[in-house]
C-alpha cells in the first residue's frame, strides 16, 4: 500500500509544440505526470497509481514506472478494445487544439504517424462512451489501493471522480486533493460542491474555473466561491503565471509564481503541480510550501518531452536549488 495514490488516466501522447517540434508514441497520462510529479519529492516506492489500461497501452510503459519508484499493483487492466491515444497542438497562445491531427502535421510539412492514423477526437459526448470501460467504480477498488496518506484525483469522467472520492474517504484515506476535468462546466455548484466537501484540496485551472463562473469574476472571487462551497484550500493554476493560493480558514490569498525552466513542452506541468502538491500538502500541511513544491516539479516536467524524463535526470539537490530560487 503506497502512501500516495494517483487516481486518473493513462495515454500515449502525440503532440505538437507551441513552436513547431513533434513528438509521437509518448509516455503521458495525467495520472503518470501527476506520479512523476510526486515521486520527485518522495522514496522509490510511496507513490502509485490508480487507473484502467487497454490491451493496446504498452506493458512495457508501466514496467519503467516500476523501475523509477511508482507502482504499479492497483493499474487495472481491461480486455475491452479503447483507445487511449491522444494528440494536442499547442498554440501560441496558451491553449491546445485537439482536433484534426493530420492539417497540424501538414502545416509542418510532416506525415501524419503511422500509429495515428485512424484517431479521430471524440467530441464531449461521445467522449464519455468511448472512455467507458476506463472508468473505475470505487466500491471496486482493492482495499490495498486506498493510500496511507493521500488521494490525488487528476482529471477523469465524474462518475470515476464522484465514487472513487467517496470510497476514499470511508476507507479512512486522510488527504484528498482533487484536479477537475471538463465535468466542472457541466455540473452545478450544488453537484460540485458534493465533491468539494471530500476534498482538502481542489486545484482547477484558471480555464477550467471559468467554464464554472464564466469571464466576469475576478481569480480572488471564484477561489472564495469554491471555497465556501466546500474544499478549505483553492488552488488555481495559472499556467506561466504559477498559481494562486487561497486558504479558507485565515482568508488569505497568496501568489507562487511558477520556477525557472528551460521550456520544452508543457504538457503535463498541471498534473505534475497536482501530484507534488499533494505530497507537500501532507508532509508539511501548509499549502503554500506544498504549492512551491508543485512549481518545482512542473518546471522539471516541461524540460523535456514525456513523464518520465523528469525521474531521469532530476536530483534532490536540483530540486532544493530550484525550490530556493522561489521567492
Amino acid at each position: 500500500m503506497p502512501d500516495f495514490i494517483c487516481l486518473g488516466g493513462l495515454r500515449i501522447d502525440y503532440l505538437i509544440t507551441a513552436d513547431g517540434r513533434a513528438a509521437s508514441d509518448v509516455f503521458g497520462g495525467n495520472a503518470t505526470f501527476a506520479a512523476v510529479g510526486a515521486r520527485l519529492w518522495t522514496e522509490p516506492g510511496r507513490v502509485g497509481i490508480l487507473a484502467k489500461s487497454g490491451p493496446g497501452f504498452p506493458t512495457g510503459w508501466l514496467a519503467q514506472l516500476e523501475r523509477y519508484g511508482i507502482a504499479t499493483g492497483c493499474v487495472i487492466p481491461i480486455t475491452e478494445p479503447v483507445d487511449q491515444r491522444t494528440f494536442f497542438s499547442h498554440l501560441a497562445d496558451g491553449k491546445r487544439d485537439e482536433g484534426n491531427p493530420a492539417s497540424h502535421y501538414r502545416a509542418l510539412g510532416l506525415p501524419l504517424p503511422a500509429s495515428l492514423r485512424g484517431y479521430s477526437q471524440p467530441s464531449a459526448d461521445a467522449q464519455e462512451a468511448s472512455y467507458r470501460p476506463l472508468r473505475i467504480n470505487g466500491t471496486s477498488v482493492a482495499k490495498s489501493c486506498w493510500p496511507r496518506r493521500a488521494l490525488h484525483g487528476s482529471p477523469i469522467d465524474w462518475e470515476t471522480t464522484r465514487s472513487c472520492l467517496a470510497a476514499a474517504r470511508r476507507a479512512g484515506v486522510g488527504q484528498i486533493t482533487l484536479d477537475p476535468g471538463l465535468w466542472i462546466g457541466q455540473h452545478s455548484m450544488a453537484e460540485i460542491g458534493e465533491l468539494l466537501v471530500l476534498s482538502d484540496a481542489f486545484l482547477p485551472s484558471e480555464a477550467e474555473a471559468r467554464l464554472l463562473f464564466g469571464p466576469h469574476p475576478s481569480r480572488a472571487e471564484m477561489a472564495r466561491r469554491l471555497a465556501n462551497a466546500g474544499a478549505p484550500v483553492v488552488v488555481l493554476k495559472l499556467g506561466a503565471e504559477g498559481s494562486l493560493i487561497y486558504q479558507r480558514k485565515t482568508d488569505c490569498f497568496t501568489h507562487i509564481p511558477a520556477a525557472p525552466a528551460r521550456v520544452m513542452d508543457v504538457t503535463g506541468a498541471g498534473d505534475a503541480f497536482c501530484g507534488a502538491f499533494a505530497v507537500g500538502l501532507s508532509e508539511t500541511g501548509d499549502p503554500v510550501t506544498a504549492a512551491r513544491w508543485g512549481a518545482v516539479a512542473a518546471s522539471f516536467v516541461i524540460e523535456g518531452f514525456g513523464a518520465l524524463h523528469a525521474l531521469e535526470q532530476v536530483a534532490q539537490k536540483e530540486l532544493k536549488t530550484r525550490l530556493q530560487s522561489l521567492p
